[in-house]
């Protein structure tokens, strides 16, 4: 088997369901009741329009034979036609993708399995453009934008060097275990699991560390790696800071790597700064926090996760004012994604740190179905409170939800 996952590690793939780094495609079609094989062509089409996607975006793992809910169903394929659909990748594709492919049952149902790397340059399908993947779904992109997002990856790829002075004994191998048990590739020995997701290397008898590596995993004081990969955490009494014997603000806490730690410190530093108020629900009073949870926390961890390390000058910052939380993290944003784009809660995906994104996504750190953003909008909108407001100046990225009463105007 060529795939990187074995055929015991894909069931946790395919219970993981769709998003940014997996998609499954039916070879049935289902439409007039009972089902009948999907045409050959069709499928071929879909699975081009499929590798082409994750080959633009981050890569990923496509499962052919899969329904939407992660079952496997099969195909009703000859052996000749199994092997047109592997060939996809390079018979569909300009410039061709060198997927590892792979054949393997599951569940009695033989189910193909197609694993894309990221592509180096924009990946077209033949007369029908340039597919991206966004979550769970793919739409279609400018080649000048995807181009331009992988020379920027090309430029700032931090995450993906790596450190000549790190040795594995710099990692916390236990902790390492532990956050990624989770994962399809949780019960590998270690070692096997960090190089599956790229984060070591094997070169001439000796394991290489990268950055995202350390940042993930590094033992604690682990600032040596990264003088402000940490996350701190103020409260400002007012709806301004103030300075000098007016000042106002109070540093919380702060959180330092590495991120498998500091994501769940963070979340408890600025979860402890969310007011609570008590709402008549019925016959009873229930508390109701100022902000929607899942906003707040979707708003960090997008933010530790996305921010760009190449800077060692500043924080993760999360500012809690009377009136409303503004988080900002060091970077600009990434093509395709626009603060248009965002604004208008639509759907967009473009991230510098595709490794530690996969990492968090994959151990449910984080969600990679697309609809983060747009969520947000809704929960703000469903507690009747202000849209939020979105700016990237000067190299910052900041994002405000307001409290009742706040607002940009």
């Amino acid at each position: 088997m060529s795939v990187h996952l074995s055929e015991a590690e894909i069931p946790t793939a395919l219970s993981q369901g769709e998003g940014q780094f997996r998609e499954f495609k039916s070879a049935w079609d289902r439409s007039a009741g009972s089902p009948r094989k999907l045409n050959w062509k069709t499928l071929r089409d879909k699975i081009a329009d499929a590798v082409a996607a994750f080959a633009n975006a981050d890569g990923g793992l496509l499962f052919v034979g899969v329904e939407d809910d992660g079952r496997p169903s099969g195909h009703g394929y000859s052996d000749k036609h199994v092997e047109g659909l592997l060939a996809v990748p390079d018979s569909r594709l300009r410039p061709g993708v060198r997927c590892r492919t792979a054949r393997v049952e599951i569940d009695g149902k033989e189910v193909l399995v197609f694993d894309v790397p990221q592509s180096t340059e924009a990946v077209m399908v033949e007369a029908d453009g340039f597919p991206y993947r966004v979550g769970a779904g793919i739409q279609l992109e400018p080649q000048e934008l995807i181009n331009q997002r992988k020379q920027a990856l090309r430029v700032v790829g931090y995450e993906q060097r790596f450190r000549a002075e790190a040795t594995l004994d710099d990692l916390d191998l236990e902790l390492a275990g532990r956050f990624l048990d989770r994962t399809p590739v949780g019960k590998r020995a270690i070692e096997e699991a960090l190089a599956y997701y790229g984060l070591i290397d094997r070169y001439l008898g000796q394991w290489k560390i990268t950055n995202a590596g350390l940042l993930l995993f590094a033992r604690r004081p682990a600032l040596k790696w990264h003088p402000r990969a940490g996350i701190r955490v103020f409260r400002v009494a007012g709806r301004k800071r103030l300075h000098g014997r007016r000042r106002n603000v109070t540093q919380v806490g702060r959180a330092d790597p590495p991120l498998a730690l500091s994501l769940t410190e963070a979340r408890a530093l600025a979860g402890a700064q969310v007011r609570q108020s008590e709402r008549l629900n019925g016959l009873y009073f229930e508390g109701v926090p100022e902000y929607p949870e899942f906003a707040w926390q979707e708003v960090l961890v997008n933010a530790i996760a996305h921010r760009d390390y190449e800077v060692t000058s500043r924080e993760t910052e999360v500012w809690f004012y009377d009136d409303r939380v503004e988080i900002s993290n060091p970077g600009n944003l990434i093509a395709p994604v626009t603060l248009e784009r965002l604004r208008e809660g639509g759907r967009a995906h473009g991230t510098r740190n595709p490794m530690l994104v996969r990492v968090l996504a994959e151990v449910g750190a984080m969600r990679d179905e697309g609809e983060g953003i747009a969520r947000i909008f809704d929960e703000m909108a469903d507690r009747r409170l202000p849209d939020p407001d979105i700016e990237c100046d000067s190299g910052l990225f900041t994002f405000r939800l307001f409290a009742e009463g706040g607002g940009s105007g």
